[in-house]
C-alpha cells in the first residue's frame, strides 16, 4: 500500500515537476485514478512552537485561502459541462491544502502536431476551449493561467479529438481579484500586458477576464498556424512586451479568413477593454461565414487532390511514339 492522503491511495510519490509552488501525483480511490496536487503555500500552522500573534495570522491566510478557493471551485464545477476538469475535492490534511481532479490522459500531441490536423479539427478544437472557458467567465471565473501546457487534447471513444481544460491553481473569481503579485502568476509565453504590468508592481490595473482572451489569441494563432503571432524578437523577449509598447500583433498570412482573422486581432488587443469576450469568439468560430470559409477550404483542397489524382493518372499513360526522321541527319529548310 502506497501513501494515502485523506482516503487518497498515492500511485507515485510527490513530485514537483512543473509545478511552480505546488507538488503533484496521481492517486486511486473507490477504483477511480485522480491527479492530485499539494499546495505549498499557505501552510496551516500545527506546531505549538510558533507564537501566538504569527499563529493567528496564518490561520487568517489560510482561512482566506479556504474562502476564496472553494468559491472559486464551486463555481468552476458549476459552469462545466466536462470540458473544463472539475474539482472533485479540495482538502486539508496535516499543514497542507489538496486538490483532486480527473486524470485526463493526453493524446499526446503537440502544437505542431494540431497545426498539422484538418482546418475543420483545428477549429472544432478552438470552439471546445472558447465554449468551456466561456461558461467560466459568463460565472466570474478566469482562469488565469491559460497555455498549451493547461489544455490537454483527448481523444474520445470514437475517436474525435476534444479539449479538456486543467489546473485552475491560478484562477479567482473576478469581483475578487488578485491584491499582491505574490497573489498571481502566469506563463510570460501567454501573459497579458495588463498581467506585466500588475506583476511590475502597478495595483490599479484591472485583472479581468481579458487575461484569459488575450492567452488564448495567441493560443488559436498556434493552432491555426503552428507559429506564435508575429512581433519583433529582436527587440522584445514576448509579444505583451511588444503590445505594450504599441507594436500591434501579427496576424499569419495563413490565415485567410477576414472574420478569423478580425478575431484573433480583437483578441490580442493591449487594451483589455477592447477586446472581444469569450462569447463573442465563440459566435465568430460558430459563423455562417467561417462554416462556409472551412467548406471552401473543403472543395479547394479536394480540387487540389483530383488535380493531382488526375496528374499521376496521365503519367502512367504509355508515352505517344514519335514519327522517324525523314532522312537521317539531312537538314530541313
Amino acid at each position: 500500500m502506497g501513501e494515502n492522503i485523506n482516503g487518497f491511495e498515492l500511485i507515485e510519490p510527490l513530485q514537483n515537476k512543473d509545478a511552480g509552488f505546488s507538488r503533484w501525483t496521481f492517486a486511486r480511490r473507490n477504483g477511480r485514478v485522480f491527479f492530485l496536487k499539494e499546495f505549498l503555500d499557505p501552510v496551516y500552522p500545527v506546531s505549538p512552537e510558533i507564537g501566538e500573534r504569527q499563529m493567528k495570522a496564518r490561520i487568517m491566510a489560510c482561512r482566506d485561502f479556504e474562502k476564496k478557493s472553494g468559491a472559486c471551485y464551486r463555481a468552476i464545477n458549476e459552469a462545466s459541462d466536462g470540458n473544463a476538469v472539475r474539482i472533485e475535492a479540495f482538502f486539508r490534511w496535516g499543514s497542507h491544502y489538496y486538490v483532486a481532479m480527473e486524470r485526463v490522459r493526453s493524446a499526446g500531441l503537440k502544437i505542431g502536431d494540431i497545426a498539422a490536423l484538418p482546418l475543420e479539427q483545428r477549429i472544432g478544437l478552438c470552439r471546445n476551449v472558447a465554449h468551456s472557458i466561456c461558461g467560466l467567465h459568463e460565472r466570474g471565473v478566469v482562469h488565469a493561467d491559460l497555455k498549451d501546457e493547461n489544455v490537454l487534447i483527448k481523444r474520445t471513444r470514437t475517436g474525435t479529438l476534444t479539449a479538456k481544460i486543467i489546473d485552475f491553481d491560478c484562477s479567482f473569481l473576478e469581483n475578487y481579484p488578485p491584491e499582491s503579485e505574490d497573489e498571481f502568476s502566469g506563463d510570460q509565453i501567454y501573459l497579458a500586458p495588463e498581467a506585466c504590468l500588475f506583476l511590475c508592481g502597478e495595483k490599479d490595473v484591472p485583472l479581468t477576464s481579458g487575461l484569459d482572451v488575450f492567452s488564448l489569441g495567441i493560443l488559436f494563432h498556434q493552432y491555426l498556424t503552428g507559429s506564435f503571432p508575429g512581433y519583433d524578437s529582436s527587440e522584445y523577449s514576448y509579444l505583451h512586451e511588444a503590445v505594450l509598447d504599441g507594436k500591434p500583433a501579427e496576424i499569419s498570412d495563413e490565415i485567410r479568413d477576414p472574420a478569423l482573422r478580425t478575431m484573433l486581432q480583437k483578441m490580442l488587443e493591449a487594451d483589455p477593454a477592447e477586446r472581444c469576450s469569450m462569447r463573442e469568439v465563440l459566435r465568430v468560430l460558430m459563423a455562417p461565414a467561417v462554416r462556409e470559409y472551412l467548406q471552401r477550404q473543403n472543395r479547394e483542397k479536394e480540387n487540389r487532390a483530383a488535380g493531382a489524382a488526375w496528374f499521376n493518372v496521365a503519367g502512367d499513360l504509355p508515352e505517344k511514339k514519335q514519327p522517324a526522321a525523314a532522312g537521317k541527319g539531312k537538314r530541313i529548310k
